[in-house]
């Protein structure tokens, strides 16, 4: 069980099985268990029913669509939304603790810094309004400040 604004970690050692657990629970990985959340039942439900349940999944590796702009990418972390005030608002909430994505939003994903593109890659998550949003080795090759800014963005 869970509850809002809760944050939660996995530890382990490499190969312990994180990430696995993640990509179960996010179905992009079929896994022969049961996955539950919020009282149903996700064991056989597509990777983008999930997402419409509340999980967004930040995996390693920030997997950028590169060719698109830093915009256009956390723009679809929102593909589900419909209410566009909505969406410019948050776009403008994930600006708030990124100011160099504002500065750098009509640049191609894969011209970003690494340290700009796992904050492109955790603002499209945040643009999903999950209720669980699940990520996958977040800090991993970041500036200190640059990880305090991305665990303070839970919030």
């Amino acid at each position: 069980m869970y509850s809002s604004h809760e944050l939660v970690g996995v530890l382990g050692s490499n190969g312990a099985g994180k990430t696995t657990l993640l990509r179960a629970i996010s179905r992009m990985l079929v896994s022969t268990g049961m996955v539950r959340f919020d009282g149903k039942t996700l064991t056989r439900m597509p990777a983008y029913k999930v997402v419409a349940e509340g999980i967004c999944h930040c995996p390693e590796g920030r997997h950028l669509f590169r060719e698109l702009t830093a915009e256009k990418n956390l723009r679809l972390g929102a593909y589900l939304r419909t209410n566009r005030d909505g969406i410019e608002s948050d776009l403008e909430r994930i600006f708030s603790p990124f100011p160099m994505l504002r500065v750098r939003r009509s640049q191609q994903a894969g011209m970003l810094s690494g340290g700009e593109q796992q904050m492109v890659a955790i603002g499209r998550a945040l643009m999903g309004k999950p209720k669980l949003l699940m990520l996958d080795e977040p800090s991993v090759g970041l500036a200190i400040r640059l990880k305090a800014t991305i665990f303070r963005c839970h919030r």
